[in-house]
């Protein structure tokens, strides 16, 4: 695991969401477009920016790792520092809870 420092973890996430964005092929996925348009760009409308905040692993564990997005209904987009993934976590009474939906940032969103 690479430490970047806060700045330079802010601006990696960034960086990873514009190339997300720039390579978002909206007919590729299910062949659906309005519907692949529609998720980008609720995507596009729920972006923050990326704040840190203590999330609630599976196990027990508490970590801290950037939000992304706002909250959707009780979901919102991690980036994970530790292992440089996206992740979905559902709200709850405890914080955010990571709910083991790994990989890019549209992909996190758009399984809610």
């Amino acid at each position: 695991m690479v430490i970047l420092g806060e700045a330079n973890e802010i601006a990696h996430i960034k960086h990873r969401i514009a190339a997300e964005v720039a390579n978002f092929d909206a007919h590729r996925d299910h062949g659906i477009p309005d519907w692949n348009e529609a998720v980008l760009t609720d995507f596009e409308a729920a972006l923050i920016e990326p704040e840190m905040m203590e999330v609630n692993l599976p196990g027990g564990v508490t970590d801290h790792a950037y939000a992304v997005t706002t909250a959707i209904g009780p979901y919102r987009v991690f980036w994970l520092p530790w292992s440089d993934v996206f992740s979905l976590a559902v709200e709850s009474k405890f914080g955010p809870c990571d709910i083991s939906v790994h990989g890019d940032a549209i992909g996190c969103f758009a399984s809610v």
